[in-house]
């Protein structure tokens, strides 16, 4: 099994309704591919500061799995879509 963990921090004066609309597609995405992976995410609740703004945890039932989403075309537009136009800065961690 495979855990990739995303935190990501938006550039200032991102909107709500950016963020909404990256959600959505995120759900979309998760859903094409939930017979690989479990995909969950949100927003941060800043119970402190210092936190990213956004988590995703995927759970992948192998390093394959884990690479074929990687390499998915509708994950790399997800990614040129919808995160990249607000990304500030983003931590990954597979385990």
């Amino acid at each position: 099994m495979v855990t990739h963990v995303v935190i990501f921090t938006w550039v200032a004066g991102t909107a709500a309704e950016q963020v909404e609309r990256l959600r959505e597609a995120l759900d979309a995405l998760a859903a094409a591919f939930a017979d690989v992976a479990t995909i969950r995410h949100g927003a941060d609740l800043a119970f402190r500061d210092g936190n990213g703004d956004y988590a995703l945890v995927a759970t992948f039932l192998d390093r394959a799995g884990w690479d074929a989403y990687q390499a998915d075309p509708r994950h790399k537009a997800f990614v040129r879509d919808f995160v990249i136009p607000i990304q500030s800065s983003r931590v990954a961690i597979q385990f």
